[in-house]
């Protein structure tokens, strides 16, 4: 009886012990820096989305959330790093349409599976592109680009964030329907693409309207159409593809917090609602909008959803389109 009650002592003990134990690992997340991946280049509408993200959450956790590009291979270099972290919460990244929806199903022998290897926080944001051309390029609406392009048929170079990225199937997209030729030239980023654009290197590409409107209004770029459902309150007067003769055409690229698969529960929900509170606060929500996003803010469970609808979809287009990375 005395050992059955010592047994029965220690399992009690050991029970409170561990629920001490647990409820002071959640309360202490984080107790350490965060790093948090960005898988593009400085710059880029997702390096800007996360900064501004990585900078609130720094304030509100009271932990630093340390800012890492890792760019390459269209942003798959860096969610791969993501997925072989240990799933502990101290490395999270900044997913994207290009890196959970498109690129890895454009590889024979993906680093990771979107679905099976990352365990998603919340969608942030999405926003539309801009289309854009060189300054010297002698064409200044989209129909005169359009119509420059068929009588030039493979002389124009476009550049893209990468191999795979939403702004390379965007325009890969475009051209099979307005049935032109244009060579696609990847870079590692949105921020890089622009600067070719800028330089002359290639002659056009779909730039984030996160970052892009600057270097229109400063006459660095010329925006001849904008990729969304609507035009963009940021550039009013330039139309969308829809209205230029395309209407079925829409491009945009979405935006999400994501870490490494089988990250606690506790620690996703944690993370889900600190994100969601700091993007229903005006300062951060009147950022995103003010620069052309739309804002959104979900579940966990909602944003595993839309990957994996968003992820369908992209599949249906890279396979008719006959695209891959190799």
């Amino acid at each position: 009886m005395k050992n059955t009650a010592i047994l029965l002592l220690v399992s009690v003990s050991a029970f409170f012990t561990g629920n001490v134990l647990a409820q002071s690992t959640r309360a202490a997340f984080p107790s350490a820096p965060v790093r948090f991946i960005v898988p593009f280049a400085p710059g880029s509408g997702n390096d800007l989305v996360a900064r501004k993200i990585g900078q609130l959450l720094s304030e509100s956790m009271k932990q630093t959330f340390i800012m890492e590009n890792q760019a390459g291979a269209g942003g798959i270099i860096g969610i791969a790093q993501m997925t072989r972290a240990a799933p502990n919460g101290y490395t999270i990244a900044m997913g994207s349409t290009s890196t959970l929806a498109i690129g890895p199903y454009m590889m024979k022998e993906p680093p990771y599976d979107p679905v099976k290897d990352i365990a998603p926080v919340t969608l942030i944001a999405s926003a539309q592109f801009v289309l854009v051309v060189a300054p010297k390029l002698p064409v200044n609406t989209f129909t005169e680009l359009i119509a420059y392009a068929k009588a030039n048929p493979g002389k124009l170079n476009f550049g893209s964030a990468g191999i795979g990225t939403t702004n390379h199937l965007g325009v890969e997209v475009l051209a099979s329907q307005a049935g032109i030729q244009l060579t696609h030239v990847p870079f590692k980023g949105a921020a890089p693409a622009n600067a070719a654009v800028m330089s002359g290197e290639v002659e056009l590409t779909f730039g984030p309207i996160l970052t892009t409107v600057p270097q229109v209004k400063q006459h660095l770029l010329k925006a001849v159409a904008v990729t969304g459902n609507q035009r963009a309150g940021v550039l009013p007067d330039v139309p969308t593809v829809a209205e230029s003769g395309y209407p079925t055409f829409q491009s945009a690229n979405w935006y999400g917090i994501v870490a490494p698969a089988r990250t606690p529960a506790n620690i996703i929900e944690l993370l889900n609602k600190e994100i969601v509170r700091q993007l229903a606060a005006p300062e951060l929500r009147n950022q995103l909008t003010s620069d052309g996003a739309q804002v959104f803010g979900n579940t966990p469970k909602e944003f595993s959803d839309f990957i994996r609808s968003e992820s369908d979809n992209a599949r249906k287009v890279i396979k008719a389109l006959n695209l891959s990375a190799q």
